[in-house]
């Protein structure tokens, strides 16, 4: 699409060279997408790459929204860095219909989980010398200079090192990594390890040295919310038993580790809320006080649009974006600073084989199932869906001689056991690709068919979705059994 946006004309020259850089390195690598190309690669037709990006281009205005499923997999990082291009190349940021900024007041940092820098010490955790110390340094370099948050995807090989001795997981779940069984083996060697959730999960807690419960929404305080300029607390109610919310564990922990009881607020939620909010000119109090109105903060800026050109997106005032240029970059110079291509370069995923000939895609939901909190522990919506179901393609079904509701083997070239499921016989599944869910237990753990070799270089994230397999039909034996 980028390619075509090029040939045909249909970028915005003026915002291109004013706002952004990179554009002649991004013109020139993607003169080998030709539609041809990209139809043999993916098998969608060359003429709706075309028509796509003539579309996206004739506006008047457009954006992209990419789902969980493009980042999982060894390109993700830079399928959504590419996507996002396609709104600098026309020129649709920060305007009406395009891809926005919020208006936010200057200190709020809504892609580090919406905190205050100021509330999380951001300053702190930006200095050189604490970026050298964080464990996932080498593990996932650019998410390491980029993000508050630590990567957490190499855990195994961080507890073997002796540089993780603790953990402390906030509905914490083992089920979601590639290879299940590692993380359960690294938790068991850890000196000290909790969980707090909401029930018990054997499969995540079985080695945990404690299970703390946890409040649920309705229970809890924080955190405010913030819907666009308007700000929102909660009246909980009194949470059952022992119960505490997360940020009052959280909270207590940090109180009682650094001894500094103040700068945890005595482990209240309400008082570090009020921390942000306070300097918003509001308070918790006064925002319970509205409701059931949900009023604007004052403090949050009158929506504007092209923040960039007026200073509004920057820490330091100037006009542009948060990038180290201070512009759009269409080669990322933090990319290219830790040894990565600058350009969203597309590395050509696992193909298809004789042996393993369907792509696996990993991870779909059904609506009364969510992630793997809802399995063996839960009776009634397993009468709804009693066992793992796969989505597959008639045509790939009749190559297999298979029907709706068939028991099944996938088979992976990474697992040294196959995983059960019943196959469901749909074209809402593409051919020569099989969806299927995460976080069934046992014989059923899809997880297991990942490898843990392959991660996203840039974000750290494993690749679900890079993984070709096959689909057999069950024996009777099996089936039985």
């Amino acid at each position: 699409m980028i390619r075509v946006l090029v040939k045909e004309g249909l970028v915005n020259q003026p915002f291109i060279d004013q706002w952004c850089t990179g554009y002649e390195e991004l013109v020139q690598y993607a003169e080998k997408f030709t539609p041809d190309y990209v139809e043999k690669e993916t098998g969608v037709k060359a003429e709706d790459v075309i028509a796509a990006a003539r579309m996206f281009a004739d506006g008047p205005s457009a954006m992209m929204l990419p789902g969980q499923s493009i980042p999982h997999q060894h390109n993700g990082c830079n399928n959504v860095r590419a996507y996002s291009l396609l709104m600098a190349l026309t020129g649709n940021v920060d305007n009406v219909g395009g891809s926005s900024f919020d208006d936010w007041p200057k200190d709020y940092i809504r892609w580090d989980e919406g905190y205050t820098r100021t509330f999380i010490d951001q300053q702190w955790f930006n200095q050189p010398e604490q970026k050298a110390k964080r464990i996932d340094r080498e593990f996932a370099p650019i998410w390491n200079e980029m993000q508050v948050l630590c990567s957490p995807n190499a855990l195994p090989e961080m507890v073997k090192a002796g540089r993780i001795k603790a953990f402390a997981g906030f509905g914490a779940n083992l089920l979601i990594w590639p290879d299940p069984a590692e993380y359960q083996e690294a938790v068991r060697n850890l000196d000290f390890s909790f969980a707090t959730d909401y029930f018990y999960r054997d499969e995540t807690h079985h080695d945990m040295d404690l299970v703390l419960p946890a409040a649920m929404n309705y229970e809890r305080y924080a955190p405010f919310g913030v819907h666009g300029r308007k700000v929102s607390a909660r009246k909980p109610v009194k949470p059952l038993g022992e119960c505490w919310e997360d940020w009052k564990i959280a909270l207590t922990i940090g109180a009682a580790v650094t001894g500094d009881s103040d700068r945890f607020f005595g482990g209240d939620p309400v008082k570090a809320c009020d921390s942000m909010l306070n300097d918003w000119g509001t308070s918790y109090a006064e925002r319970q006080a509205m409701l059931p109105n949900v009023n604007v903060c004052e403090w949050f800026p009158a929506p504007q649009k092209e923040k960039f050109a007026k200073g509004l997106l920057r820490f330091d005032d100037k006009p542009g974006f948060r990038t180290p240029s201070g512009k759009i970059e269409f080669f990322s110079s933090i990319q290219a600073k830790h040894g990565q291509p600058g350009l969203p370069v597309y590395v050509e995923p696992p193909k298809p084989t004789k042996d393993y000939p369907l792509k696996l895609i990993n991870g779909t939901r059904r609506p009364y199932i969510t992630h793997s909190k809802t399995r063996d522990d839960q009776p009634y919506l397993l009468e709804l869906e009693p066992e793992s179901v796969i989505n597959m393609h008639p045509k790939d079904a009749q190559d297999r001689g298979l029907k709706e509701g068939d028991r099944v083997w996938m088979i992976s070239p990474y697992a040294a056991t196959k995983v059960r499921a019943r196959v469901r016989v749909t074209i809402l599944c593409q051919p020569g690709m099989v969806d299927a869910q995460y976080g069934w237990r046992g014989d059923q753990e899809t997880q297991v068919m990942i490898p843990r070799k392959n991660w996203d270089p840039i974000s750290g994230y494993p690749c679900c979705n890079d993984v070709c397999i096959e689909v057999v039909k069950a024996d009777e034996e099996k089936k039985s059994a």
